[in-house]
């Protein structure tokens, strides 16, 4: 594969455009355009040329919210073969490689893998920052470089030799090993003692730094999951120290950057919500008042709104196997956490449920608190028939964590847990295994 050529007759192009600036140049656009269709064809023989699959590194929203994503690609004949983290199961559709503002590789007709984070639908309405239409801006050795016209984020496509499908399968265990996970404060460099707030599902790991006296700063870095840890989207330079990513322990119970200057440990939460599921009773004596309260007025506007009313029952933790075979499957992935909320619309009587999807993690300086991080509404629970209103609910649920977490015995002998927020001594409530 000439790279080289590809790269010079890109930019050979991009130099014409940006140069034709009056009447007289435009003898020059025959030779330009002949570039141009020069650099698309040679891209698309590499691309088909290549017998094995290519691992696109794809980052979808202009933010990054969501972190990093692999999928895999293969190009034959015009059409495109994908398949992702997110799904094993290959698609087919059509590309091109075309001159849109300089020559861009566009996954043309619609793609699961592809468009997964171009699709609107009724929660996204807007979709969430996916690109299907990518720059060509270089290379790296064999890789080619790429980014998205729309929102511009930098990904790359490296060519592969191995069965994208075991890469796949590697990179499922490594996110699972993360999940309910925490991460030890850290001295880094000269910027003292960092905390490391870990966002598993959400892909991103926030740094918070200490200021002048008890302030902090933020600084929050999206990351993929690799096979041998997580590299963040770029490097980042904290204290003086660079760090890309971080490598897992062949023991799981620690970290080191990819650079070898930062090690922490891991640490995990103090109720196992990755894997099961408990139940909140909002009712006196299960829950404070203060809890209550914020329920009692959700109900009441969603009652207002649309004759409808959420069950005293609440479930936090992992959606089951049950829950699966039923339809409530994560927005990316089929297996997720979630807050799940039943729900009784009152007009009809008809029942549903309402899933909000969340990460439960400990807090790293003290792994007996339960942090909430919350990520979106769950798109098979029709959340946005009742987001307006519901949001509220779990607004409240979120802002007063983290929570401390207390092991209790009942007097059969039963364990059940009590929740206190750390911020807010009135809010607390209990939690009972899932039955």
């Amino acid at each position: 594969m000439n790279y080289k050529k590809i790269l010079a007759l890109t930019a050979g192009s991009l130099l014409w455009m940006s140069s034709c600036t009056s009447s007289s140049d435009l003898d020059k656009l025959p030779e330009a355009a002949v570039r141009t269709q020069q650099a698309i064809s040679e891209t698309v023989a590499s691309l088909e040329g290549h017998n094995g699959y290519w691992r696109l590194t794809y980052y979808p929203d202009s933010k990054r919210a969501y972190g990093g994503y692999s999928m895999y690609v293969q190009f034959k004949d015009g059409r495109v073969t994908a398949l992702s983290e997110l799904s094993t199961t290959s698609t087919s559709s059509t590309y091109a490689v075309r001159n849109i503002d300089m020559p861009t590789l566009a996954f043309d007709t619609r793609s699961n893998i592809l468009h997964h984070f171009s699709t609107s639908t009724e929660y996204f309405r807007n979709a969430r920052g996916g690109d299907f239409e990518l720059l060509l801006t270089g290379t790296r050795g064999d890789s080619i470089l790429l980014q998205g016209r729309k929102y511009r984020n930098l990904m790359s496509l490296v060519p592969m030799t191995t069965d994208p499908k075991a890469e796949i399968a590697a990179l499922q265990a490594m996110a699972q090993k993360f999940q309910g996970k925490g991460l030890v404060p850290v001295t880094i460099g000269t910027a003292g003692k960092v905390e490391l707030r870990l966002h598993p599902t959400y892909r991103q790991l926030e740094f918070v730094l200490p200021g002048e006296g008890t302030s902090t700063s933020r600084q929050q870095m999206a990351f993929a999951y690799t096979t041998e840890g997580l590299r963040f989207y770029e490097p980042i330079t904290i204290g003086g120290v660079t760090i890309s990513g971080f490598r897992l322990s062949s023991d799981g119970t620690s970290v080191t950057s990819l650079e070898g200057d930062v090690t922490t440990s891991l640490v995990s939460a103090p109720l196992e919500l990755a894997t099961k599921s408990y139940v909140l009773y909002l009712t006196t004596g299960y829950a404070s008042p203060t809890l209550i309260s914020y329920f009692t007025q959700v109900n009441a506007a969603l009652y207002r709104s649309r004759q409808a009313r959420m069950s005293t029952r609440c479930y936090l933790g992992v959606n089951t196997e049950a829950d699966q075979q039923q339809g409530l499957v994560g927005n990316d992935t089929q297996v997720t956490s979630f807050i799940t909320m039943p729900i009784f619309e009152q007009s009809d009587g008809s029942y549903t449920r309402l899933s909000y999807e969340a990460d439960f993690v400990p807090v790293g300086s003290d792994p007996t608190q339960l942090d909430i991080l919350t990520r979106d509404g769950n798109e098979t629970t029709f959340w946005y028939w009742y987001a307006g209103t519901a949001d509220y609910w779990i607004s409240r649920l979120r802002s007063r964590a983290p929570y401390k977490v207390e092991t209790l015995t009942d007097t059969e002998g039963a364990t059940y847990y009590k929740l206190s927020s750390v911020k807010d001594e009135k809010t607390w409530f209990y939690l009972y295994a899932a039955q």
